[in-house]
């Protein structure tokens, strides 16, 4: 009996602490607010979405172990280098921003809005380490289960969220070279030297990001399959469908010569389920068997 008062007593004060009664609301308002709140902040980082053709799912299904390798380099890394970069940029504002007043070029405004575009994506690289490589690290020896946690996580909204402001940081990021070039050294050199220590560090992520994707991918298991061309016989055997207009959603776009489809056009469909247009299916065929897209041999099925 005094143990389970103790425990109420304990459940109360973790409520009282971590849950804030809003005037006028019951503690039972607030748990399932802060719960909505939770279950938002989830649906951010990961959805239920699986069929995403985002390439890094391409390269999980090819190689599982070797993509979960450069998923783990990649997301310290540049973690680890964001956080540098904002931390020394900030200082570097913070004591010399009177004194870059100065400068042909607005530098300083420059290193603002990089700092603050790579500060803005460190919570999503480093609650994408945390939550995804936990679930990788526990799922690494299962290629499939590997896939679906990969594709659940770039069909996000934190996934498209970075990739946008990604997008906009590398448009900055040519702005800002432009500006250190046409702007004179010595009317603000503290600036230009902070600048270009920033541009220069971006391109050393950048080969370093180039090379360890080839070190971790280009390491191929001894087994890995061979390219075996298939036969006519198993080519002539694969459907062939004419392209309807409500079929543009799925498959909008031949991947191997890159045109879009036209209505009527003659498609071959592998037994992956990929389309691509006859002539350029039966050309890849007589290569390999493997598909462009998914590489599962038309043999699997």
């Amino acid at each position: 009996m005094r143990s389970n008062l103790f425990r109420a007593e304990v459940d109360g004060i973790r409520r009282r602490r971590f849950l804030p009664t809003l005037p006028g609301s019951s503690d039972l308002e607030c748990a399932a607010g802060w719960q909505k709140l939770l279950q938002a902040a989830g649906s951010f980082f990961e959805t239920d979405a699986q069929n995403n053709e985002d390439p890094l799912v391409e390269t999980v299904r090819q190689q599982p172990v070797a993509a979960l390798r450069f998923i783990r380099m990649m997301l310290l890394s540049s973690s680890l280098g964001s956080l540098v970069v904002c931390a020394v940029c900030w200082a570097f504002l913070y004591l010399q921003w009177s004194v870059c007043c100065s400068c042909q070029r607005p530098l300083r405004w420059w290193l603002l809005l990089y700092a603050t575009l790579q500060q803005l994506q460190l919570p999503v690289r480093f609650v994408t380490l945390y939550r995804l490589g936990l679930r990788l690290q526990l799922h690494e020896a299962d290629g499939e289960r590997l896939q679906v946690e990969v594709s659940r996580f770039t069909s996000s909204m934190a996934w498209r969220w970075s990739k946008n402001i990604s997008l906009f940081t590398y448009g900055w990021f040519v702005l800002g070279i432009v500006w250190v070039l046409n702007s004179d050294y010595e009317s603000c050199r503290e600036a230009h030297r902070i600048t270009i220590a920033v541009i220069g560090q971006a391109f050393l992520r950048a080969v370093g990001a180039m090379l360890c994707f080839r070190l971790c991918m280009q390491a191929q298991p001894a087994d890995s399959p061979k390219v075996e061309a298939a036969r006519a016989d198993e080519i002539a055997s694969l459907p062939v469908v004419a392209f309807r207009s409500e079929m543009a959603k799925e498959h909008a776009m031949c991947s191997v010569c890159l045109s879009d489809y036209v209505e009527g056009e003659a498609l071959r469909r592998l037994p992956c389920g990929h389309l691509f247009h006859r002539r350029c299916a039966d050309e890849w065929l007589h290569r390999s068997c493997r598909c462009p897209l998914c590489v599962q041999s038309i043999r699997d099925f």
